[in-house]
């Protein structure tokens, strides 16, 4: 092992070594892993319920919809409020609401699961502003990126594990048991995120100005300062084309996988597989990267090679060439993503960040709807290879952009870090 390498080793082990981050990491694979058992309970009821498709889509929408509608309102209750007690008081309230669900009996009865979805979305536009906006208050500078790509493949890796986990549960038990087990993951979420020493972030000057302030000015300030800085809207722009071509191939890889190898359930499980063990070497080389390359070249590449492994997987001539390109595309995604999010926390002062992270989400969550949407249209009329080149090359041009696009960007969020 070369002195490099172990110094790399050693910094991946102080940043989960470190406590604070443990908590949240760890309370985040596990609320990630019960929305999964969420997640195989409500595709279970409904399927059961009705044979219609709106049965599904209705879900999806309710989801959908909040975000859209009060993101950016999640943005301002993370600056004005204790982002603690935001976070602690969202897990805590989405472990009841899930709880809603075990009272659906009948078909008449799954606009309750409808609510709950929406109810859960629409308290998820909370949490995740405060969170990502209070990831740089808890590590040192110099590991933001790397904290960031931990915090992407969490959710990754609980993709993998956890319909494993809540198909054994539903196979021991019962449905209504795995939507226990989502509640009490949102509780040991809320009593981990409890337990961290968060550092005083504003000063009580500053608190007392935003508390005269209504919430739509506080929303007006947070996008004028967005509007105002040319790198974070770029790093926005870039947000948005990314998830557009990567979130295009999400809907149509199952059909696929069937259509172009005859791959079943088993195989599409093990190629989710192998994009998780590529979600956990990003996290482990993303240390490497980030003292070797600047942030923008970091995103270029990684989308560049994302693009690429698109196109593989689209004309993957065997099941050995798929897993490679999963493997690759879940690699590139945990630190493209890690190193935009990274982007996005340094180049917006403390006191507006959570609104700068709602924008990010907003981005995130409208691009991947009308990703998913052109995707299946479109692959009606192109073809499943053909809307996979289109996702490919967008994604790759996105890389080859950003490379320059982001330039300023990371150079002001470096400068950002020495300041601190």
């Amino acid at each position: 092992m070369t002195r490099r390498t172990a110094g790399e080793g050693r910094a991946i082990r102080d940043l989960l070594g470190d406590r604070n981050f443990a908590l949240l990491w760890v309370g985040q694979l596990l609320s990630q892993i019960g929305d999964q058992c969420l997640l195989i309970a409500a595709i279970d009821l409904i399927t059961d319920f009705s044979a219609s498709p709106l049965a599904i889509l209705i879900p999806a929408i309710s989801m959908a919809l909040p975000q859209v509608l009060f993101g950016l309102l999640g943005g301002v209750v993370a600056d004005r409020w204790n982002r603690k007690l935001v976070m602690v008081a969202s897990d805590v309230l989405r472990g009841v609401i899930v709880l809603s669900v075990i009272l659906v009996r009948t078909p008449d009865q799954l606009w309750i699961l409808y609510l709950a979805a929406a109810g859960l979305a629409l308290v998820g536009t909370f949490f995740y502003p405060a969170r990502n906006a209070t990831i740089p208050n808890l590590v040192p500078n110099g590991m933001l990126l790397t904290a960031n790509g931990f915090i992407q493949g969490s959710y990754i890796i609980a993709l993998i594990v956890g319909p494993a986990i809540a198909g054994i549960i539903v196979e021991l038990w019962n449905m209504q048991a795995a939507i226990v087990v989502d509640s009490v993951t949102f509780m040991l979420s809320a009593v981990a995120i409890f337990l961290i020493n968060f550092p005083a972030r504003r000063t009580p000057k500053a608190v007392a100005a935003s508390g005269q302030k209504s919430m739509w000015q506080d929303m007006k300030t947070g996008l004028i300062f967005i509007q105002h800085s040319e790198p974070l809207r770029r790093a926005l722009y870039v947000t948005a084309v990314a998830t557009l071509g990567i979130g295009s191939v999400v809907i149509l890889a199952i059909p696929h996988l069937k259509t172009q190898l005859g791959a079943g359930g088993l195989e599409y499980g093990v190629a989710m597989s192998m994009l998780g063990i590529g979600s956990v070497l990003g996290g482990l080389v993303v240390t490497r990267l980030s003292r070797r390359l600047s942030t923008n070249v970091i995103i270029g590449g990684m989308l560049g090679m994302a693009g690429v492994a698109i196109v593989v997987f689209a004309f993957a001539p065997n099941y050995a060439a798929v897993l490679g390109s999963v493997m690759v595309l879940g690699m590139c995604i945990v630190i493209a993503r890690g190193a935009l999010d990274t982007l996005t926390q340094a180049l917006a002062p403390d006191d507006v960040r959570g609104r700068v992270q709602a924008a990010v989400n907003l981005v995130m969550a409208a691009g991947t709807a009308l990703a998913e949407g052109l995707s299946a249209v479109l692959g009606h009329f192109l073809g499943v290879q053909g809307v996979f080149v289109a996702a490919g090359v967008i994604t790759a041009v996105a890389g080859f952009i950003s490379i320059y696009a982001l330039r300023a960007a990371a150079e002001s969020a470096a400068g950002g870090f020495r300041l601190k």
